[in-house]
């Protein structure tokens, strides 16, 4: 397979993994918002029931959208995705709680921002976002070259396609 080629399908694919990413993410902060804005749950509790229905989501539409897989290995993709997704909820959750407990934040850039004081709301989500961007790199990566890796292409069907 040509440069070009790897670069070009990594690029769909990563196009699609973000989309992917900001729906879970949306769904993710929806149960956020529940679990901490309405039913006042504190933050570092809420990041460990906030993962399930993102997680869920995510699996399929990667597995179905984003990488295309087709075959019947759902058993194994489902294993490795447990275990990936494990470590990096593990992961998230240490850099979501460790943020949140540094009290990170984002100030939004408004004149309104400075006179009222940041909820904890606002730490949370600037936490969570900050967990996501870290654990998305290794999200991509892990889901590419493990998690619904394809059989490589043998070179004669390769040539055939052109």
């Amino acid at each position: 397979m040509q440069l070009h080629s790897r670069i070009r399908r990594h690029f769909k694919q990563a196009s699609k993994f973000i989309l992917c990413g900001l729906i879970g993410a949306f769904i993710e902060f929806s149960v956020l918002y529940v679990l901490v804005g309405r039913m006042h749950i504190s933050p570092v509790i809420a990041y460990v029931f906030s993962g399930g229905l993102p997680s869920l989501f995510v699996f399929l539409f990667n597995r179905h959208v984003t990488f295309r897989v087709s075959d019947q290995n759902t058993k194994q993709q489902s294993k490795r995705f447990i275990l990936v997704y494990s470590l990096t909820f593990l992961l998230s959750y240490f850099l979501s709680s460790t943020f949140y407990l540094l009290g990170v934040h984002f100030v939004l850039p408004l004149p309104i921002a400075s006179t009222y004081a940041l909820s904890t709301l606002d730490i949370t989500y600037g936490a969570k976002v900050l967990a996501i961007g870290v654990t998305a790199v290794v999200n991509y990566t892990f889901s590419h070259l493990f998690i619904f890796k394809k059989e490589p292409v043998p070179i004669e069907a390769e040539i055939a396609v052109f």
